[in-house]
């Protein structure tokens, strides 16, 4: 019978639920409310890459974000190319950018991505230093192209649509903290929920996506 029992129970196991990453950069921003209360709708949860600049202008929303659900990681002070300007200067904003937060929420992230992806200007000198300190450098596998050009709706979620098609893993999905993505996000997460994808927020455990170029 024993054999007969873990066919029975092989066969009638409920089916692994799909994953998938929501992440938005370079926020917090006036829309960021409204984009947590939309994924909040849609019982969906994201990661937040922040900058410190803006974490200062905004403090409330950093607060929503978290006390939402939603985990944060780092995008450095102001999305400058400065953040590039020598070995250790990566590390020095990604420092600074997670005492400004642990200021505000009391507990800071060891999450970060670099502005443009690790794969633009990132060497590997530099994320040694950073990854010596004990910080995640995170990248994307799907990119939607949500902040490229003229944004059409149906060009975005066609990006979205092969990415998820030809990813490798888990889905994580580039997306930016801006008004025209927040117009689009209801029929991303529709789609996403239809295709079976359960939408959770990176967590500190988890092996990276990451692209060192240099």
């Amino acid at each position: 019978m024993l054999p007969l029992m873990l066919f029975l129970q092989h066969a009638f196991a409920k089916e692994e639920k799909k994953v998938a990453y929501l992440t938005f950069d370079d926020g917090p921003t006036l829309n960021t409310p409204d984009i947590v209360d939309t994924l909040s709708r849609y019982d969906a949860k994201a990661t937040f890459f922040v900058l410190e600049e803006r974490i200062k202008l905004y403090p409330d929303f950093i607060k929503k974000i978290a006390y939402s659900g939603n985990s944060i990681g780092l995008h450095g002070i102001s999305h400058s190319e400065a953040i590039y300007e020598n070995e250790t200067s990566p590390l020095e904003e990604m420092k600074k950018t997670e005492k400004t937060l642990r200021n505000l929420l009391g507990s800071g992230s060891k999450l970060v991505r670099v502005p443009f992806g690790s794969g633009y200007r990132l060497t590997k000198a530099q994320a040694g230093h950073l990854t010596d300190n004990g910080y995640i450098i995170w990248d994307w596998n799907v990119d939607p192209r949500d902040s490229v050009g003229k944004i059409v709706p149906e060009k975005v979620m066609g990006n979205l649509r092969r990415g998820l098609s030809s990813c490798d893993g888990a889905p994580v999905i580039l997306l930016h903290d801006r008004k025209s993505t927040l117009r689009m996000l209801p029929i991303m997460l529709e789609y996403l929920a239809k295709e079976g994808y359960t939408l959770l927020p990176i967590n500190e455990k988890q092996t990276p996506i990451t692209r060192v170029l240099h």
